[in-house]
């Protein structure tokens, strides 16, 4: 029974979250729904990615063929699973400095594992890596990894046990953290 209750709030929070940005950005911008499939949108490519002491393996990455600037994205995959979301900018501006390469500089990109049940969220701010999300088999949030935005570095992890809180490491360098412990 509790586990029904935790699972309505988070997709509540989830649908709020969504709700919310979607708002803020709708008097703003346009906001289209595609698939990768879809070949009008999407240009299917692949690679073979070659790793030392492992076997060659085959990549698929998809490419936008002629995106909208200034317009909100949310791209499914074959199985209808959102696997992006966010904002193409054909130019952006960064500390004073102009990128001319359109990207998703603000996006939140999911992946799923091989049961379909959501794996993680990433999210990147001014197309740098700011934290991601991990989920367990029962679709709780496992834990969150804070990313510092230059240094590309983990300043931060959140430990959860059964959805709750349980410890969180903040790191002072590559390895070394004190952990604080939630209370009960």
């Amino acid at each position: 029974m509790k586990v029904h209750k935790i699972k309505k709030i988070f997709l509540v929070v989830l649908f709020l979250e969504f709700k919310i940005a979607f708002a803020q950005n709708a008097a703003h911008m346009d906001t289209l729904i595609v698939s990768q499939n879809d070949t009008t949108v999407f240009e299917k490519r692949e690679t073979v990615n070659y790793q030392p002491c492992s076997r060659p393996r085959l990549y698929t990455y998809f490419e936008l063929k002629n995106p909208k600037d200034g317009t909100y994205y949310f791209i499914h995959n074959e199985k209808d699973q959102l696997v992006k979301e966010g904002k193409y900018t054909s130019t952006y501006m960064y500390e004073g400095r102009k990128y001319e390469q359109g990207n998703f500089y603000n996006s939140k990109t999911y992946t799923y594992k091989n049961n379909g049940h959501l794996a993680t969220i990433h999210y990147q701010e001014d197309g740098r890596n700011v934290k991601t999300e991990f989920f367990d088999q029962e679709k709780r949030l496992e834990k969150i990894r804070y990313i510092d935005k230059k240094a590309e570095e983990t300043t931060k992890l959140k430990f959860y046990k059964k959805g709750k809180l349980k410890e969180t490491r903040i790191y002072s360098s590559f390895d070394t953290y004190y952990t604080i412990k939630a209370k009960e």
